[in-house]
């Protein structure tokens, strides 16, 4: 009996947490671009009696805490006052938005709900922060009987940086990694002066993020060829937001 006892309590400590976890709902994964603020919802799915609500910033030492919600009313810890702030406020459902987020902000965070008397019952939503810069286009006109044309952003992770001309085939692309973690994506493609079209012609490029949630665009005018032009000029236009 003993053997199949210590096996019996094995097993509670293994199933019990995920039970508790399974009474609150909350989002797995919060993806927001840098500089946009970032929602993190937390609901007890069934009704208990909660005494507080205490949301913490999970680090690789310890877990932070940001901010406290009870019958007394909110708080929000020094360290994240002015950038944290309660969304929703209640004992059953407290959801908190992180203002600007920043790379400092990308972590995983907890919301513990503190019961009487089952104890502390927890969530956990991880928040991912992007990172998009550009696209840029470059137009250089290489010599009399070529023009190219690059396009090029830098984002984490890595952007798609595609044309928005479907007529532009056989692009090159070029990926250069970075030291703070983003990447550079540059696609190239070059065209005779003979195919140019004897009248301006507008070209743009696409930038996104595989995760979704931010696209930008920017295009110019390529001169037509009757037009006169130098070998080595060139035409720059890049995305400002």
């Amino acid at each position: 009996m003993a053997p199949a006892l210590h096996i019996y309590l094995f097993i509670q400590l293994i199933v019990l947490p995920k039970g508790l976890s399974q009474l609150v709902r909350t989002q797995q994964v919060v993806t927001a671009t840098l500089g946009e603020d970032a929602v993190l919802t937390c609901e007890l799915m069934t009704p208990k009696d909660v005494w507080a609500v205490t949301w913490q910033k999970v680090t690789t030492e310890t877990n932070e805490n940001v901010a406290t919600y009870s019958k007394r009313g909110s708080n929000v810890n020094p360290p994240f006052q002015g950038k944290v702030e309660f969304e929703d406020e209640g004992l059953q459902n407290c959801s908190i938005v992180i203002r600007g987020v920043s790379r400092g902000d990308e972590s995983c965070y907890k919301c513990l709900f503190n019961t009487f008397p089952e104890g502390p019952i927890s969530g956990r939503t991880c928040l991912h922060v992007n990172e998009l810069y550009g696209p840029s286009l470059l137009i250089t006109q290489t010599n009399n009987s070529h023009t190219t044309l690059s396009c090029s952003a830098t984002g984490r992770p890595v952007p798609i940086v595609t044309w928005d001309d479907m007529m532009i085939e056989h692009s090159t692309m070029v990926n250069v990694t970075h030291l703070n973690g983003t990447v550079t994506v540059t696609i190239t493609f070059t065209l005779a002066a003979f195919s140019l079209p004897d009248k301006d012609t507008r070209v743009g490029c696409v930038v996104s993020l595989f995760s979704g949630g931010v696209t930008k665009n920017v295009s110019m005018v390529i001169p037509a060829r009757t037009q006169s032009s130098f070998p080595g000029e060139k035409w720059f236009s890049t995305c400002l937001q």
